[in-house]
């Protein structure tokens, strides 16, 4: 699934990471298949549904009445215009429980990917993928965290199998990549503001967000690959088609002086993968202080729409028109 990037809350990154997630769709490139995976998009475009997707994370007090419990209920919906080309929409709804104060809720704002992705290579398993992701600040709830200012995130994707490695056991691992630089619509400024009756100086800032780096890579073991394109080892289900799989992100302010510290997150788990659905789950596991203070969890259900209505709902809108 796609992500929504609230930029604003940079200082609670740990969030951040676990808000991008939802995930675009599973990409097929010669012999593999790339996935959906759970904290960052894979490198393909596809008909796909996320119902639901549900992260949960806690965070420490910092000083506050009691530590935060923060859930997020996540949605979205891929559609292909043509076989390489689609759009994605997601939201999602999030609750945030706090002891000894009151429980908010409220939904994220509204987010919409447009993205390019082929299988350029198919002989070494090679998919790349180029897109636009658009935040639409002030769509979501604002006591809830959602951001006022929008972002504009140009983001390159990659899939790439290790078939080359000389040990075939090992063969079955392959890489996804994601790589963005968000542009806030206001960026963040700090700015000194000096006293007229007493000549003391201080530092303000404005209400904008900063421009952020952000990236993300998995490394997954296909066992549907090793049993397919290695050997047959007759392993029953549900292991015959598992994907373990380990995601890393990473988000770091841009430009700002004074703003946050770039923050580091692993997500292992693993996915169950069919032919019209799938079924992940990972725990977020962050790596440095701005990464979280403790372990989350993401567990997700996706649908396949272009296997399970490839001559309908799921088919490219332009050929589902004609």
């Amino acid at each position: 699934m796609n992500r929504t990037i609230p930029i604003g809350a940079l200082a609670c990154a740990g969030v951040i990471l676990l808000r991008m997630s939802p995930a675009l769709a599973h990409a097929v490139c010669g012999s593999r298949v790339y996935p959906v995976t759970l904290t960052l998009d894979d490198p393909g475009v596809a008909d796909e549904l996320t119902l639901p997707q549900i992260v949960y994370s806690r965070q420490a007090a910092d000083g506050g009445p009691g530590p935060s419990h923060d859930s997020s209920l996540q949605f979205e919906y891929d559609k292909r215009l043509t076989d390489d080309f689609g759009f994605a929409f997601n939201d999602d709804y999030n609750v945030n429980q706090q002891n000894n104060a009151k429980t908010e809720t409220g939904w994220d704002d509204v987010t919409v990917t447009a993205k390019w992705a082929k299988c350029v290579d198919p002989d070494s398993n090679f998919q790349l993928g180029f897109g636009v992701i658009q935040e639409f600040g002030r769509t979501g709830t604002s006591h809830i965290g959602s951001d006022q200012y929008g972002n504009t995130a140009p983001t390159i994707y990659l899939g790439k199998g290790l078939d080359f490695i000389p040990a075939p056991l090992l063969q079955p691992l392959q890489f996804t990549g994601e790589f963005s630089y968000a542009v806030a619509d206001k960026e963040f400024r700090q700015f000194e503001v000096t006293d007229p009756r007493t000549g003391a100086v201080s530092v303000r800032a404005n209400d904008g967000s900063p421009n952020a780096w952000i990236g993300s890579f998995s490394l997954q073991y296909s066992v549907p690959y090793l049993q397919n394109q290695i050997k047959d080892f007759g392993l029953p289900e549900p292991l015959a088609h598992l994907i373990p799989v380990a995601e890393f992100n990473w988000v770091s302010s841009a430009s700002t002086p004074g703003s946050s510290p770039t923050s580091w997150t692993v997500a292992p788990g693993v996915i169950y993968l069919r032919s019209w659905y799938q079924v992940g789950l990972e725990a977020v596991v962050p790596l440095n202080k701005a990464g979280g203070t403790n372990v989350g969890v993401i567990v997700q259900f996706h649908i396949f729409l272009d296997d399970l209505y490839p001559h309908g709902i799921g088919a490219p809108l332009i050929e589902y028109l004609q």
